[in-house]
């Protein structure tokens, strides 16, 4: 089966356990500028569905009929068709080539990951393992921080998301979420305040440090998910300590 053939097996999948009802409650977790559309899939029934159609190409596909089917249903409208198209994907890190990341971006750069859903899907998922397997490349993500596109420069902070939290990328980490700072963006200000969360699971006291120090820069709304770790006595005290922030 060709990547366009199953790319074509998936949509109709999706489309035949459509629930509407379900569809119209997923618009509550979104800004009402990112114009969304949901099928009405519960996370179970997606992973079904990717998970009948792998082994029915596992044995015989490559790492490229992966990248493929990618490129055949990224550009669908529905949230579920772009999720299902990179969980298959992941299928696949192993094989990984950096020139992925390129092509990530492209992704991004093109409108087909508009939305904070899709956009962290792939930055958590395949940014994130491309990190971990080709180190330079972290030095390019990082960079992505300057980027006039706003999944761009989200992606920038949330790839490094799940290495902040075992430890690994802490500087490049701190970087990003500095250089983010006086982005007007809230869906910014809430990526950096997971990632600066997650950096503090690795380092609790470099993070209360970071927090003091640069507290009267730093974003509320990235102030608060960056404590939410924090006992609550702490969290008090570092929202009075940086009571000054100019937003």
């Amino acid at each position: 089966m060709t990547p366009r053939q199953l790319a074509q097996r998936a949509q109709a999948e999706i489309r035949k356990s459509a629930d509407p009802g379900f569809a119209a409650q997923q618009s509550a977790y979104f800004k009402k500028w990112e114009k969304v559309l949901f099928r009405g899939l519960k996370t179970p029934d997606l992973r079904r569905i990717e998970r009948a159609l792998y082994q029915e190409v596992r044995k015989r596909w490559t790492y490229a009929d992966a990248v493929a089917f990618c490129e055949q249903l990224m550009p669908d409208r529905y949230l579920e068709t772009k999720a299902l198209a990179l969980m298959l994907l992941m299928r696949y890190r192993r094989q990984f080539e950096q020139n992925l990341l390129q092509r990530a971006k492209s992704w991004l750069e093109r409108g087909l990951c508009d939305n904070w859903a899709v956009t962290d899907h792939l930055a958590t998922r395949i940014i994130s393992s491309l990190i971990d397997k080709f180190e330079p490349l972290a030095a390019t993500v990082e960079s992505w921080n300057r980027s006039p596109n706003l999944w761009v420069r989200r992606s920038s902070a949330v790839a490094f998301v799940k290495p902040a939290g075992k430890g690994r990328h802490l500087d490049r980490a701190y970087r990003v979420a500095t250089a983010l700072q006086a982005d007007d963006e809230d869906l910014i200000h809430k990526a950096c305040g997971w990632l600066l969360r997650e950096c503090g699971k690795a380092d609790a006291k470099r993070l209360e440090s970071y927090l003091l120090e640069h507290g009267p820069a730093i974003p509320r709304t990235t102030l608060r998910y960056a404590i939410e770790r924090f006992p609550e006595a702490k969290r008090r005290q570092m929202l009075e300590a940086t009571r000054m922030s100019r937003r």
